[in-house]
């Protein structure tokens, strides 16, 4: 008995876990952080900011001292002759040395190098001054605070886009609930109405009207079923979840008392748009650009040494057997630009033209970023006062069908009065979910307009 109870505890346990891991309820805050980890586009921002970050060190790098090794072993079938004029007062001796005649050129075998060298050495340099190298420096790290700003970017669109389909999917879930009500309360007039026909109360065609609104509601349940799929999908799709995932909305709809209060007079912070940091870092990078081209007017200059070690033989095989002999050297390099026909000249004026089209688009995206505000605020009035009169219309004709079945009920009403007042009834919700969905829609515009999207 004791080991039955303790198998079906852990069953229980067991069944307890797999239904904690399928739980398909995601809130939109949920949402949200799922598609900050999965989704691709933005994935992909934040790879770009890790990139620029190692492209910042591989700049610095440059100023670092470079190190190089070599090791070469070489073995000489024939070696290369050399070349003397006869009239060379050492020609004679080199001719006794086995060199033959050519025209006015003695060759000769050469004399001062063995068939079989080795050399082992290594070379380190030091930039010590080069004007590029400390602008490109500045410009990555304004590249990767550009990149920073990029992943902001991106989780503006991120948040924008999921927010939508998340509110979307919600909408749907809530009209199907309506439209289940409904569909349950017409279904049980029309039962009474089949009753009251068998006994001769009411005519055939008066529960044909019923049960023909009745198919009305099932055929708009059936298409809003299929919506909500395609919601689901597309939210899933802006998440980064797989398809073939379930998943349910968990929030509710519910606007707060300061949501549905009318803006006015709203004033645009330039700083808190994304676009606008965006070009701001740009212009940055576009100065630096041109003082790049100028630093090449500078020199530039660098330290190397280089040491080693050294052997020749007549026999590659002793180069491993005998000793090697050192070397060593110091030197300083400068280059200095003299006349390059006037190219850096004119990549600076390329460069100044296209820094003062990017100060003319900071100005078009302030008029930009105005007109944005305003319209988002009126946008949102708008669709407040529309939602407000929709929700009255919904609740009158929600107590319009609700009396007119009571009536039904009773025989006082007529069922033309129960099929056209669930008619309004289904126009009202229709017409109401729509105003809540542009509102929520318009509200979120609007805090994309003032820059506050992603940092609430």
């Amino acid at each position: 008995m004791k080991t039955r109870y303790i198998f079906l505890l852990t069953l229980l346990c067991s069944v307890t876990r797999v239904f904690a891991q399928t739980d398909s309820s995601y809130t939109l805050k949920q949402c949200i952080d799922y598609a900050l980890e999965h989704q691709a586009t933005y994935l992909n921002t934040t790879l770009d900011a890790e990139i620029a970050k190692a492209r910042v060190g591989e700049i610095q790098a440059i100023g670092l001292p470079q190190i190089n090794g070599t090791v070469s072993m070489i073995e000489n079938s024939k070696l290369r002759n050399m070349f003397f004029a006869k009239s060379n007062p050492f020609a004679s001796s080199f001719g006794t040395a086995g060199g033959e005649v050519s025209g006015d050129v003695l060759v000769a075998k050469n004399l001062f190098q063995l068939p079989s060298s080795g050399d082992a050495g290594a070379t380190i340099s030091q930039l010590l001054f080069d004007g590029s190298y400390f602008v490109g420096l500045k410009a990555a790290k304004a590249y990767q605070s550009l990149a920073q700003k990029t992943i902001q970017q991106s989780k503006i669109q991120t948040v924008d886009n999921v927010t939508k389909a998340y509110y979307l999917v919600l909408i749907t879930q809530e009209r199907i609930n309506r439209l289940n009500s409904s569909i349950a309360t017409l279904d049980s007039t029309v039962r009474q109405s089949r009753q009251m026909y068998e006994n001769g109360f009411i005519e055939k065609i008066d529960l044909d009207r019923l049960e023909v609104s009745l198919n009305n509601l099932l055929s708009d349940k059936s298409k809003f079923d299929s919506g909500l799929d395609i919601s689901k999908m597309l939210l899933k799709f802006q998440m980064g979840m797989p398809i073939e995932e379930p998943i349910r909305a968990a929030d509710t709809l519910a606007l707060n008392s300061s949501e549905s209060l009318l803006l006015k007079g709203t004033k645009a912070n330039y700083n808190e748009r994304i676009e606008y940091a965006l070009l701001e870092n740009q212009k940055i990078l576009q100065n630096l650009d041109l003082k790049n081209v100028k630093a090449g007017y500078y020199p530039s200059i660098s330290a190397f040494a280089t040491g080693g070690y050294t052997r020749q033989d007549v026999k590659f095989v002793n180069l491993f057997q005998y000793k090697w002999y050192s070397y060593a050297l110091l030197g300083v390099n400068m280059n200095v630009p003299i006349f390059d026909g006037f190219g850096r000249h004119y990549r600076g004026q390329q460069k100044k033209l296209e820094l003062r089209k990017t100060e003319n688009a900071i100005l078009a995206l302030k008029n930009t970023i105005d007109m944005q505000v305003r319209q988002s605020e009126i946008t949102v009035n708008n669709a407040i006062r529309t939602l407000e009169v929709q929700q009255k219309n919904m609740d009158l004709a929600t107590n319009v069908a609700r009396v007119v079945k009571i009536k039904y009920a009773e025989g006082v009403g007529t069922n033309i009065e129960v099929t056209n007042a669930e008619d309004a009834l289904r126009d009202a919700q229709t017409n109401y979910y729509n105003a809540l969905y542009d509102l929520l829609v318009a509200q979120l515009d609007y805090k994309k307009a003032l820059g506050t999207l992603a940092t609430e």
